[in-house]
């Protein structure tokens, strides 16, 4: 109940959806399960903002635990299930391709961390539910620009371009951290000033 409904269930969405993709069509299906990845990072997102969209910012700030540690606690809930339903995607990732798993795993973060960077950084700009409708914009866009670049460029999902995967995932990941500390410190600057 810590948890909306909907965020389970697009959760599960994504991970049948990307998990059907590769076993129902006999062929190389990375960027099908790359291009659903990015849904799974807004699930994430939409839920740091949730107190805010809600109206409960405030309430949240004076209860026992402070409202980091209820963006820390969802957070940690939402990401260990997008740990596992990655870990479940993995193999159909590489399931007919000739790509190791380090690739595969490093062509599936990068999509989801560029989400997860532009939908804090949008969070940040942005308050109440219209930064929930630009995120989940930000991740439908993403998700089209997977599939845009798989019929371009076919080659980007090779093991050649293994180093620039690599290379992209973990600048995101440092960028994506530092985007979610700014985004916790400066909401509850505003709270703190509002109250």
């Amino acid at each position: 109940g810590y948890i909306r409904r909907w965020v389970w269930a697009a959760s599960l969405f994504v991970c049948f959806a990307a998990f059907l993709g590769p076993y129902a069509f006999s062929e190389d299906m990375l960027w099908w399960i790359c291009a659903w990845m990015p849904l799974l990072a807004v699930t994430i997102v939409s839920e740091s903002g949730r107190s805010e969209d809600c109206g409960m910012a405030e309430l949240e700030m004076a209860t026992r635990f402070s409202l980091k540690s209820v963006l820390l606690a969802r957070m940690g809930i939402l990401g260990t299930v997008n740990l596992l339903l990655f870990v479940l995607l993995l193999p159909a990732g590489t399931y007919n391709s000739p790509i190791n798993p380090v690739q595969a795993a490093c062509c599936m973060l990068t999509p989801f961390l560029l989400t997860a960077y532009a939908g804090f950084s949008i969070m940040r700009r942005f308050r109440g539910k219209e930064s929930g409708y630009l995120c989940a914009g930000a991740a439908v866009c993403i998700g089209t620009l997977v599939f845009f670049l798989h019929d371009g460029f076919p080659r980007l999902f090779e093991a050649d371009y293994l180093v620039w995967w690599a290379v992209c995932a973990v600048v995101l990941v440092f960028g994506t951290g530092r985007q979610y500390c700014r985004f916790i410190n400066e909401m509850e600057e505003m709270l703190w000033n509002l109250s």
